[in-house]
């Protein structure tokens, strides 16, 4: 099973998600919980994988207000 490391910051309203190693699995949401499914769909795009068939590891990195 493949994994991949997300890395998720907070940038004005959104979060800019980036996966790690992954040239264009750049995505955002507004929300961090939405972060895995929107990555998800993404990287089974850019890889062919099933989207069921990795696993993601999700990095946020808070901003100067923290999390929110």
């Amino acid at each position: 099973m493949n994994r991949y490391t997300v890395v998720a910051y907070r940038d004005d309203q959104r979060w800019t998600l980036r996966a790690v190693g992954v040239p264009g699995a750049v995505s955002q949401a507004v929300f961090l919980d939405d972060a895995e499914a929107t990555l998800r769909a993404l990287l089974a795009r850019l890889t062919g994988e099933d989207a069921e068939s990795f696993a993601i590891d999700l990095a946020p990195i808070p901003g100067p207000g923290g999390f929110d």
